[in-house]
């Protein structure tokens, strides 16, 4: 069973673009050994990009930051050797081509909450709020894999909340999205009930959690703040340039202790 979701290509970096940014990591690893930075992995879905905007932007100097990410990789997926993005097979290969990298940092979820965990409720005709167990075992396996690996380590990321809202439905471009009924009311209440249990196993596990949510709620709706919304688009990511300050200050709270 395949519980990745497809998404919709992006136009690449242009050559000089991605010689830049190679450039700007060999002067961020400089920085980090200098001054005694820690060498972060993201393993991520697309919504780690908020990581390498980060690291780009430097808002955790002389921390070095490095993503592999994997484009509609779902915490559910990771149990799953067979999903279509084979994630969890990508994650280890990462962990070992990144091999003197001291912190690993798991960022998955927004996809489950979203998409994967709808469709296999309906599936299997099951409550939704009973898929959330399943998928954190996916994360738990990696954990186990990581620290078998040696990686002591790893910080935990939460899901973002749901950004699309319910007019704007047919409008994503992912097939798979439009095609999920549950309100932005019924996907924020399940992100939050996912980011509650997925804290509780990070505590289990002796391990930090963060996410923004707190940040990124507004009260008198119960949902995304739209501030945080990409501006004249429907994407199911947060602005980097407004959340990245967010995940910043959380991640250097934990990087810098």
């Amino acid at each position: 069973m395949n519980d990745g979701v497809r998404t919709a290509r992006r136009p690449g970096p242009s050559l000089l673009a991605k010689l830049k940014k190679s450039a700007r990591k060999q002067g961020a690893r400089l920085v980090c050994r200098l001054r005694g930075g820690r060498k972060v992995l993201g393993l991520c879905d697309s919504h780690g990009g908020v990581l390498e905007y980060i690291h780009d932007h430097d808002l955790l100097r002389p921390h070095l930051i490095n993503c592999e990410i994997v484009g509609g990789a779902t915490a559910y997926g990771l149990g799953n050797d067979e999903s279509i993005t084979q994630a969890f097979r990508r994650f280890t290969r990462a962990v070992a081509r990144f091999a003197d990298y001291d912190t690993m940092v798991i960022m998955l979820g927004e996809v489950d909450c979203c998409v994967a965990m709808w469709n296999r409720a309906e599936r299997r005709q099951e409550p939704v709020f009973e898929q959330i167990e399943p998928a954190l075992r996916g994360i738990q396996r990696l954990i186990d894999w990581l620290q078998a690996q040696g990686k002591r380590d790893i910080v935990i990321l939460g899901s973002i909340l749901p950004t699309v809202a319910d007019a704007e439905r047919a409008l994503q471009l992912d097939p798979m999205r439009q095609a999920i009924r549950a309100s932005q009311r019924q996907r924020t209440d399940l992100v939050l009930a996912f980011n509650e249990q997925l804290h509780q196993l990070a505590q289990r596990n002796g391990l930090p959690y963060i996410d923004v949510t707190a940040e990124t709620l507004n009260r008198d709706s119960g949902l995304v703040d739209p501030t945080f919304l990409i501006d004249g688009a429907v994407d199911h990511h947060l602005a980097q340039e407004k959340s990245a300050p967010l995940w910043a200050t959380r991640l250097r709270a934990v990087l810098d202790r």
